[in-house]
């Protein structure tokens, strides 16, 4: 763990224990007064006290799970004031009412997900202050996404990946084939450290922290390693991080900029469409849906069956020469 992320972690840590620590009475005084305020600051510190007391992650929930619940609370509020819905005793369609409004918003049904989950969390924090027993979101859920989960983000062909890593500075080679050839997801690029790289290995490989900041490792291709070395080695003062964007968001402009360089589709496919393009290679080479799984380190083999659609699509029709 680098001490960044150390240091990030006990500082999350000290907060919420800050709040966790106080009497019933006294916690549940705040939450009354942050409630009835409607004081983003208050509730999101009562709502990250409580991931990190009772949630499933405790002190290691992700910071970008944090980011998009920070988000989402935001929204809600935004939402809730001018409605007229009150936090500690909400009607009894306020919860669906809420859900109805990201739909129609034009959010993508995996974004109003997120932002209903970051509601649940808010009202959760609630009860768990003693404020009040509302719970209006516990039985909300999103409309059912029309479109099939494989066509929402498109791999890149190798064509593609090719023409990408010819117009590619060193440090945008890397980004390139991290995600082609070695799967990484965004988060996982910038947070990937130099001392996480093992490329004089047998079997060279990387050591990421993944989703439920599970540590992994994951084999590094010939090509991928190489490109590693030289970029360390041109930047040898860098600092501890491999990537010099630390940022999901200066990761996702790069990409974009060379994409838009060399007239290559960026939109429909963005950086986690070279993770799509590693699992769907992997699965083009070995139709083994375990070897996509264990590749792109799936917690289930389900998630991994949407690669054979995309590879599917790659491949001639059954009926092309009938």
């Amino acid at each position: 763990m680098s001490l960044d992320l150390m240091a990030a972690r006990l500082d999350l840590a000290a907060r919420s224990e800050r709040l966790a620590r106080l009497e019933p009475d006294a916690l549940r005084r705040e939450a009354l007064r942050w409630a009835a305020e409607r004081d983003e600051a208050g509730l999101w510190d009562l709502t990250e006290a409580f991931l990190v007391t009772r949630g499933s992650a405790g002190a290691r929930v992700s910071q970008n799970t944090l980011m998009s619940y920070r988000a989402g609370l935001s929204a809600f509020l935004n939402w809730a004031g001018p409605g007229g819905m009150s936090l500690l005793r909400p009607r009894p369609n306020d919860g669906y009412g809420y859900a109805r409004h990201l739909e129609a918003s034009g959010l993508a049904p995996g974004s109003v997900r997120v932002r209903l989950a970051a509601a649940r969390a808010l009202f959760a924090a609630l009860r768990w202050s003693g404020a009040s027993d509302a719970a209006p979101l516990t039985d909300v859920r999103a409309a059912p996404d029309p479109v099939p989960a494989w066509q929402k983000r498109q791999p890149y062909s190798k064509a593609d990946i090719e023409l990408l890593l010819r117009q590619a500075d060193p440090q945008q080679k890397v980004m390139v084939l991290l995600g082609a050839h070695c799967g990484l997801r965004v988060g996982e690029m910038a947070g990937l450290m130099r001392a996480d790289l093992h490329l004089t290995a047998e079997r060279p490989y990387l050591t990421v922290t993944g989703k439920r900041q599970k540590r992994q490792e994951v084999p590094v291709s010939r090509r991928c390693g190489v490109a590693l070395s030289r970029w360390v080695e041109m930047t040898p003062k860098l600092g501890p991080r491999v990537l010099n964007w630390e940022t999901r968001k200066g990761i996702s402009d790069s990409l974009r900029e060379l994409c838009k360089v060399t007239g290559v589709r960026y939109v429909g496919r963005e950086v986690h469409g070279l993770r799509h393009t590693a699992g769907t290679e992997v699965y083009r080479q070995t139709r083994d849906l375990l070897e996509v799984r264990d590749h792109l380190r799936h917690a289930s083999v389900e998630t991994s069956s949407l690669y054979v659609n995309h590879a599917r699509q790659q491949d001639r029709a059954v009926n092309l020469d009938w």
